[in-house]
């Protein structure tokens, strides 16, 4: 059989007769008598206008609280809640409607943790804090969700759900499992109670956002900063830092309260805590570097300190630096003090001079033994044919007298030649006071570079591996009187040397060790 097809037009008109019918009209007065539509036949829906067919099959539109929201929205939309405790979202209280629409709506990281459960449901922006939980974590209760943090956050929730009240907090610290391993994580975040219209909390709305990197990089700072205070709080040198043009003290490391007697100083003016510095003239020295905004620079200034409140004043010898410190504004607001005691070596250095000086007069002596001997060497030679037996006698004696000159002379001689040789002076427990020019060239620094430094952590010693233990246990024969001696090589700034080194005792004249001598002949050219 042959199906009759229906035409467009003709489906209109039936479609047309049933609505007339269902408002009550049956419509044949608005029809001829003789017209009868012709059956529909399958063909004819198949050949129908998709628009048509949309229209009978479309199903109700979903509730518009779940609408929008971009990859969260969609799968919420697709999610199976017909299956799940929650129902199909048409079904949704009011309350939870609301709060998903502005979840969703929200560019803020959010979620909704819904019924005695806690359900979770959550927008695009908070999709990432549950890592690679997502997109598992949505519609499923935030006990079997959080299970690395729920020994925290339990507490938490129960508190919002029984008091009604909310949470907010701050830089807590949430052990999350990422990446196969627990790591320790830090947030801000709040925890809403959702009120039901009984005004039972029924859910909890919850934003916030991840720290973990400011806080971590907070630490890295902190931690910096503690190493920079206990390098400033150790420096050798005596450092304080003075604000305002007061100069108040803002800090001072260890060195500094030592040298000034452990005077408590900090928030307190210079003029208060040191006295006797206004007294000899360096407040007026600060005022100066205050206004002028340039730096003062003193070296071995003799400085009076009253280091206890009923002692004597004791005299030091200081190097010290006023560096002014600016602000944002480039202008002074206040100055940095660095202090170094160096009184020790400027008694070293005093007692060196009163040495060579001590041994020129030597050298003055013996020059006038020698000029006399000459002198009677040639009495000698006018009188040697009438007095050749006395001649004879007496030149055995001047012999003899010259030979003790000539010894004296040769270690003078040594002793004036030490200034072509590495030379210095160091205290008994090995701490460099000073050193000549031909051991500083060596090494290419200036004596205040390596003054108050064990001979051992110097330039000379340092960069050669054995040679700081060695020059300890030199220094340590030296000082029980011994004169040590050995052939050493170097590795100098200059290069690789070799040098015939020797460290001897110094003594005064009542026998008492006062130092040690370390002396290098630099015998690199004679070896092959």
């Amino acid at each position: 059989m042959i199906a009759t097809r229906v035409s467009w037009g003709d489906q209109l008109i039936r479609m047309s007769c049933c609505i007339l019918g269902m408002l009550g009209g049956d419509g044949r007065d608005r029809i001829p008598q003789s017209f009868e539509p012709p059956a529909l036949q399958p063909a004819s829906i198949e050949s129908a206008s998709p628009c048509f067919r949309i229209a009978m099959t479309t199903a109700p539109a979903l509730p518009s609280c779940i609408q929008g929201g971009g990859d969260m929205g969609a799968r919420i939309r697709a999610f199976a809640w017909s299956s799940h405790p929650l129902g199909p979202p048409a079904g949704w209280p009011a309350t939870l409607q609301m709060a998903i629409s502005l979840c969703l709506n929200s560019s803020f990281p959010t979620c909704v943790y819904w019924g005695p459960e806690c359900w979770l449901l959550y927008n695009d922006a908070w999709a990432p804090v549950p890592a690679d939980k997502h997109p598992g974590a949505l519609g499923r209760p935030a006990r079997e969700v959080w299970t690395d943090i729920w020994h925290v956050i339990e507490p938490q929730f129960a508190q919002v759900l029984t008091t009604g009240e909310g949470l907010a907090l701050w830089e807590q610290m949430l052990p999350m499992e990422r990446g196969g391993r627990v790591r320790e994580t830090w947030w801000n975040y709040s925890l809403t109670p959702i009120r039901a219209p009984d005004n039972t909390v029924a859910g909890i709305f919850n934003q916030g956002h991840e720290i973990t990197e400011l806080v971590r990089g907070r630490g890295r700072r902190l931690a910096e900063i503690d190493r920079w205070r206990d390098l400033f709080r150790q420096a050798p040198a005596a450092i304080a830092l003075l604000r305002g043009p007061e100069h108040v003290f803002e800090i001072a490391n260890d060195a500094y309260l030592s040298l000034i007697g452990q005077r408590e100083p900090v928030g307190r003016r210079v003029r208060d805590v040191v006295p006797e510095a206004e007294e000899q003239g360096f407040l007026a020295l600060l005022d100066g570097v205050y206004r002028s905004g340039e730096p003062y620079v003193a070296r071995g200034a003799a400085v009076q300190l009253q280091r206890q409140p009923d002692a004597a004043p004791e005299q030091f010898v200081l190097d010290f630096v006023y560096q002014p410190v600016r602000n944002a504004a480039g202008e002074v607001d206040g100055i940095f003090v660095q202090v170094t005691d160096v009184t020790d070596r400027s008694r070293a250095e005093a007692a060196l001079r009163v040495t060579n000086w001590q041994l020129g007069e030597e050298r003055a002596r013996l020059a006038a033994t020698v000029e006399a001997e000459q002198r009677a060497q040639q009495a000698l030679r006018r009188f040697t044919g009438t007095l050749e037996a006395q001649v004879r006698s007496r030149t055995a004696e001047l012999s003899r007298a010259l030979e003790a000159q000539s010894a004296v002379a040769d270690r003078l001689r040594a002793t004036f030649q030490t200034e072509l040789i590495y030379q210095g002076f160091m205290d008994t427990s090995g701490v460099l006071l000073d050193a000549n020019k031909a051991a500083l060239a060596g090494i290419r620094a200036q004596l205040h570079e390596v003054a108050g430094k064990p001979l051992w952590d110097t330039p000379w010693f340092a960069a050669t591996p054995g040679a700081g233990d060695a020059m300890r246990a030199a220094v340590k024969a030296a000082v029980a009187g011994q004169t040590v001696r050995r052939e050493v090589e170097l590795q100098l700034p200059i290069g690789p040397r070799r040098f015939d080194f020797t460290i001897r005792p110094v003594f005064n004249a009542r026998g008492e060790l006062v130092g040690l001598v370390p002396e290098g002949v630099d015998i690199t050219d004679t070896r092959p």
